[in-house]
Formats: C-alpha cells, sequence, structure tokens
C-alpha cells in the first residue's frame, strides 16, 4: 500500500477507498444529469424529428411500371401477315358455315304449316271417319240437331285439308229424318262440299249408336274421330288408329 503524500504545507492526504470513489462519482454525474435534463430532452425531440424526416426522404416514390415485353412474331403470324389472302379465304368460310347453320337452325324452328301438321299426324293414313256432333259441329247431342245446326269454324280448315290427302267419312245419330237435311245444309253453307273431296253421300246417317259403329267398321278407317270413349273402346280391335276427341 502506498504511503500518503505530503503536500506543500505538510498536511498528509489519503486516497479515498474505491467504493467511496464510485459512490462519489454516481452522486456527482446525478447532479449533472439533473442540470441537463431540459436540454436533453430538446435534442431529444430534435433527433427524433431528424430520424422520420430522413426515412421520409428515403421513402421510394412510386414504383415505375415494368416495360411490356414485346412478344417476338412466330412464323404463322409472320405467314399470316406476308398472306392476306388466306384470311380472307377463312374469314369467308367461316362466314358461309355460320350462315349454313343459322338457316338451319331457322328451319328447324320454323313453325308447321297446317298442311304439314296433318300428314304429320295422319301418318300416311288414307282413309278417315268422323263423327258430327262435338266434332264438326257446335251442338253435342241429337236433340238439338232438330233445333238449329252450327258448323264449328276453328275444324272447317283442318277437315278440308284432312279431305285433300284422305277419304274422309262424316257419320252422326240422328232423332229423324229432318235433322239429317238441317245438317247436310249447314255443311252446305260452310262450304265444306265445294272444291273438296268431300260429297254429300259420304255423310251417313244411323238412329242408333251402335249404326254409328256399324258404319266405322264396315268402312275399315285408319284414324277414326269420336267424342264417346265406348265406341273407341269397342273399336279397338277393329281400327288400326283412332283418335278420341273431349268436347
Amino acid at each position: 500500500m502506498s504511503q500518503p503524500a505530503p503536500s506543500r504545507d505538510g498536511t498528509i492526504y489519503t486516497s479515498p477507498p474505491p467504493n467511496l470513489l464510485l459512490l462519489l462519482l454516481a452522486v456527482a454525474a446525478a447532479s449533472g444529469r439533473a442540470r441537463k435534463l431540459r436540454s436533453f430532452t430538446t435534442l431529444a425531440a430534435i433527433t427524433i424529428t431528424l430520424i422520420f424526416a430522413w426515412k421520409l426522404l428515403r421513402a421510394p416514390q412510386e414504383q415505375p411500371r415494368r416495360p411490356h415485353r414485346r412478344v417476338a412474331p412466330s412464323p404463322s403470324n409472320t405467314s399470316s401477315r406476308s398472306r392476306p389472302g388466306a384470311l380472307t379465304s377463312t374469314d369467308a368460310c367461316s362466314s358461309s358455315a355460320d350462315s349454313r347453320a343459322q338457316e338451319a337452325i331457322n328451319q328447324l324452328f320454323q313453325p308447321l304449316t297446317l298442311e304439314q301438321l296433318v300428314r304429320h299426324k295422319l301418318s300416311e293414313g288414307r282413309r278417315v271417319t268422323c263423327r258430327l256432333l262435338g266434332v264438326i259441329l257446335e251442338e253435342t247431342t241429337p236433340e238439338e240437331l232438330q233445333n238449329h245446326v252450327t258448323v264449328r269454324p276453328s275444324v272447317l280448315e283442318v277437315l278440308l285439308e284432312i279431305a285433300k290427302f284422305c277419304d274422309v267419312y262424316l257419320m252422326e245419330r240422328i232423332l229423324d229424318d229432318e235433322s239429317g237435311e238441317k245438317v247436310l245444309s249447314a255443311l252446305s253453307e260452310a262450304g265444306l262440299f265445294t272444291n273438296s273431296g268431300l260429297i254429300k253421300d259420304k255423310v251417313l246417317f244411323c238412329s242408333t249408336e251402335n249404326g254409328r259403329t256399324s258404319f266405322v267398321r264396315q268402312l275399315e278407317p285408319d284414324w277414326h274421330i269420336d267424342t264417346s270413349p265406348e265406341i273407341v273402346h269397342q273399336l279397338a280391335v277393329s281400327s288400326s288408329k283412332q283418335w278420341h276427341s273431349e268436347n
């Protein structure tokens, strides 16, 4: 341990122990920080402001758009450009194909004419028999025929169209001869016997339902049109094709 060094005036000073020296330094530093607190706070604020400003200045601007790469023309494109006639020919073929397809669609969805519809329904039938009441006439019972006879305008055109392709026979049960005459007169006034295959001799009358059934079996038609389910059932064996027309 070193000896105390004498001063000029003869007083001897001893050095403080290490712990005491550290304590003194800490107190001195604390007192210095207390005095410089305000200046340090101001400096910190300025420093933070500078940091933010520096970051803002370094922020990247809007990234430039990447230039589009130009695709080199393929040999097929080059040949197409060098041969405009090929493109014209291809377009013409495509347009022609589209036109044919559209024409086929139009024909497919075109509404059937009455003639086409009749031919389709009859399926090449050659003879047709048809009841008058409830089908050709507005009346539905033989009793009504004694007072009046009315031809349905809606079925007149169809019946005339059927008569162009088939041998048509009309039949009905009546209560007296006067009813038959009224029926023939009404059919004639409606133009049913004018310029068609229908004649008065093909309008048959009977006095019973069985008589109408007998007419159909004798004529052996391809089609029979009737409003009576019983008649249709009875003719199911003898007639190859039948229509059941409801009121």
